[in-house]
């Protein structure tokens, strides 16, 4: 399931449409999408212990989630992303130039961040009409010191006024511009003349050029002052919330404030338990209760989601992969992302997993301790549990880290590259040999975990079989097609506009838009904007044309107000996401259902083109096999790998077989990749995420 923040809202109702004709066995997703992934798994674990209602449950979440929390205020979608207390005033102003169009959003930006600061703004005004005072009173004798600075404040409102209207309008021509800063000099000069009691004189329009100017010029000092002062606590909060405006759990609320509704992770905590039939239990919902009891069979249900290790540059799919390097936490930074609940299990599970690793605080192995810092300031930093002991909120918090809107989460591992380390090592490699007792203290490195859509968005690969014994779905969600308009009330049919799910052979055609270059400024913009979706896309868009893939891929397209950034979305349009998503389940089971309207012709056409995919590209590779090194050279050297009796047999007859499947066609000189569909894929060894 793909990412997208608020589209999340698409899936409850397509799970539960799925789950009543299939049982779920594996689940990825990605940010929002792990969000999905993580409640499908957690209600199908309940569905499987005897919850029956599960389902159901998640269903229902778009409503709940579209629901006001007290009369009058935002929605429960809303309220579930809570801000840092010192950057709730700028979330709540990024939050209203959100998804609106440049012009509009930087004029609304301007206006509330100035009436963020509105006892500044006017004291700034009031400092500026004395200022200006003077230049008034030099016209007459007569004009005091309250009329002179009264005048000024005035003309200040006014030419504040005056450029407000100006900017707000979308579109004003230079003409215009011209004609209403004539208009404005000359009601200045005119006041000039009442206040000063003078006759016309050249006088009166000099001073009033000065006045419009200098007005002009304390307007453009206050912006830049009310702007410098926005971004400098911004970034200030940012950084003291770990880049982001909301942690994830429940801030403190508002004096003025009724709701006391939980934050993201709080509530996702008490939401997968509900859904797994877990609420009364100890510990929340870990990989271990997805998995089943036996961790040596193959897994009940399987659940995996994408993070981002931005300070690696990698990525990586939770529940981490086998072999890779311990990674640690510090439980006063982590309390701040999970609640005390998940944070005692990990408390407790940490001190099991570094016992087996032979990596703990002193406390509990002395062999080795990981710490950061040194000296008075060191912490000792507890592991993060890589497999069964992990709860399921922890890997979906960390895929959904969407950057500045949620925090980016801290986990620390040993960078044994470092000098430091390696002097570490060898020490106490060198005090044991001697058979001296030693402890190691190793120095940790941070590293910051993101959004896992940052990489991958909708990782489509992480359940693909050469050939698949079940049907494996996905959802991707993207902007409506230019030349299609979703049609209200909406069909189940690719010309609806809202749904699309290549029939016949189809979907080989992407649309794209290219950047709007009409002016410098955001031609650029949006070049660096395509740029950078690339860069994240690249992978995830290739798939979507190919054969094998591109039919078990249901599109669906929203309109600009919906999902992303749209936070505040009205409980209209978080409906009708969520029948989006319900039409876009009832498209896959009434073509790859054996009850849906195509009787499984739909599954069985994808299994034809996936051996048709297979055979094109398997055939093909062991020829290719077959004639660079007789299969007495591999033979010869699989004997050098460290394999037991039974598992170099079973190596040598592998390598025969596959020398012989090598030779298959040769002499004819046939080859399947004719019949395979085009674009023909290929099969490499790839680093495993």
């Amino acid at each position: 399931m793909k990412g997208g923040i608020t589209s999340g809202v698409v899936y409850p109702k397509l799970i539960y449409e799925l789950s009543q004709r299939y049982q779920f066995k594996s689940i990825g997703g990605t940010s929002a999408g792990a969000i999905a992934a993580g409640a499908c798994a957690a209600a199908e674990y309940g569905r499987q212990n005897g919850q029956t209602c599960s389902f159901e449950r998640l269903k229902q979440l778009p409503e709940e989630l579209g629901e006001t929390v007290a009369p009058g205020k935002r929605s429960r979608l809303l309220s579930l992303f809570q801000p840092s207390p010192d950057l709730r005033q700028h979330f709540d102003v990024l939050l209203q130039v959100l998804n609106k169009k440049p012009h509009s959003a930087i004029i609304d930006m301007l206006i509330r961040m100035l009436t963020g600061k509105i006892v500044a703004v006017l004291a700034l005004l009031l400092i500026g009409a004395v200022l200006l005072g003077p230049l008034i009173q030099s016209l007459s004798g007569n004009v005091n010191f309250w009329m002179a600075t009264g005048t000024s404040l005035c003309a200040l409102v006014l030419v504040g006024t005056a450029l407000w209207r100006c900017a707000a309008a979308s579109a004003v021509s230079r003409f215009s511009m011209l004609l209403a800063c004539v208009g404005i000099y000359l009601l200045l000069v005119i006041g000039l003349k009442l206040v000063s009691g003078l006759a016309w004189h050249c006088a009166l329009f000099g001073i009033g050029l000065s006045l419009l100017a200098c007005a002009v010029l304390t307007w453009a000092f206050i912006l830049s002052l009310v702007g410098f002062l926005f971004a400098r606590s911004l970034l200030a909060g940012l950084h003291r919330n770990r880049y982001g405006f909301c942690s994830g759990r429940t801030m403190p609320t508002p004096p003025d404030s009724e709701s006391t509704s939980p934050g993201l992770t709080d509530w996702l905590t008490t939401y997968f338990d509900d859904l797994a039939g877990l609420k009364q239990r100890e510990h929340p919902l870990t990989f271990g209760d997805l998995w089943g009891g036996d961790l040596q069979k193959e897994r009940n249900i399987n659940l995996e989601v994408m993070t981002s290790a931005v300070s690696q540059h990698m990525i990586y799919g939770i529940p981490f992969r086998e072999g890779m390097p311990p990674l640690c936490y510090d439980p006063e930074e982590l309390k701040d992302y999970f609640p005390k609940r998940v944070m005692d299990w990990l408390a407790r599970t940490a001190v099991r997993a570094d016992m087996q690793c032979g990596i703990a605080p002193e406390a509990y192995a002395p062999d080795t301790n990981i710490q950061v810092g040194e000296g008075t300031n060191a912490r000792v930093l507890h592991r993060l549990p890589h497999g069964a002991d992990l709860p399921v909120v922890v890997a979906v918090r960390m895929s959904l880290s969407f950057p500045l809107l949620l925090s980016a989460i801290p986990l620390y591992a040993v960078d044994f590259s470092r000098k430091g380390n390696q002097l570490e090592i060898d020490r106490v490699r060198a005090a044991k040999k001697a058979g001296e007792p030693a402890k190691a203290t190793l120095q940790a490195t941070r590293i910051w975990f993101s959004d896992g859509g940052i990489g991958s968005n909708i990782p489509l690969h992480m359940f693909d079989a050469l050939l698949p014994g079940h049907p494996t779905f996905a959802i991707n969600l993207k902007a409506k097609h230019p030349d299609i308009e979703i049609k209200t009330p909406e069909i189940q049919d690719n010309q609806s506009g809202r749904i699309y799910l290549p029939e016949n052979g189809g979907g080989h055609l992407r649309p794209w838009t290219s950047p709007k270059d009409e002016k410098p400024l955001p031609g650029l913009a949006g070049f660096l904007v395509s740029i950078l979706n690339t860069m994240q896309n690249w992978r995830d868009e290739i798939q979507f044309t190919y054969p094998s893939f591109k039919d078990r891929i249901v599109q669906i397209s929203l309109r600009e107000n919906e999902g992303g950034l749209n936070l505040d979305m009205p409980k209209e349009t978080i409906a009708a996401l969520g029948n989006a998503g319900s039409m876009a389940a009832h498209r896959l089971i009434n073509r790859f259902h054996p009850d849906g309207a195509q009787n499984g012709q739909g599954w069985t056409k994808h299994q034809k083109t996936r051996l048709a995919t297979f055979l094109g590209t398997m055939q093909p590779g062991s020829a290719a096999l077959y004639k660079t090194t007789p299969v007495e050279r591999w033979t010869q050297l699989a004997s050098r790998i460290d394999y037991t009796q039974a598992q170099m047999a079973l190596a040598k007859d592998f390598l025969t077989e596959l020398d012989k499947l090598g030779s298959l066609g040769a002499a004819q000189k046939l080859s399947l990749e004719c019949a395979a569909p085009k674009p023909v894929a290929q099969i490499r060894i790839s680093p495993k995420i």
